[in-house]
């Protein structure tokens, strides 16, 4: 009987620390650049627009930089596979418009990297109504299913 105590002391203490360690061991994938753009040319070139609006029938940008994904291992090389939805809702959550996966990215590394970049665009249509939407960007992380949903406003003049 007291091996069996000692045991489930032991069981419940290690099982304690591990999840303690898996929280810390995993910070919260993000956004260390989040910025409307007229126009992306590669990393870090692009013209921010930082009011967020923009023309209908004009194309808007929004550049990207996420930090603390998920990186696997495979024949000595990193890799990272990432996903992006986007919608388009109005102030009070009434969903306009949404893409699955209107970006695929998987990457390889030598070393493995600690942050990536991509931009999206969509063309503001002629006849939309002018107002402010706000758009959700939804990055899914195809290594640790980890989501990051990110919701930022646009104006449409």
């Amino acid at each position: 009987m007291l091996v069996v105590l000692i045991l489930c002391i032991f069981l419940g203490l290690s099982g304690a620390g591990y999840a303690a360690e898996t929280a810390v061991d995993t910070p919260a994938m993000h956004f260390t650049v989040a910025e409307w753009a007229y126009e992306v040319r590669g990393f870090d070139d692009y013209d921010p627009n930082h009011s967020g609006e923009f023309k209908r029938g004009e194309r808007g940008y929004a550049y990207l930089v996420i930090a603390d994904f998920g990186v696997a291992e495979q024949d000595q090389l990193y890799l990272l596979r990432l996903t992006v939805d986007v919608a388009l809702e109005t102030r009070s959550g009434l969903r306009l418009f949404f893409e699955k996966d209107v970006l695929e990215l998987e990457e390889w590394y030598i070393e493995p990297p600690e942050s990536t970049w991509f931009y999206i665009y969509v063309d503001i249509p002629w006849w939309a109504p002018r107002g402010v939407y706000q758009t959700v960007i939804t990055v899914r992380d195809g290594i640790t299913n980890r989501v990051l949903e990110e919701k930022r406003e646009i104006m449409v003049k």
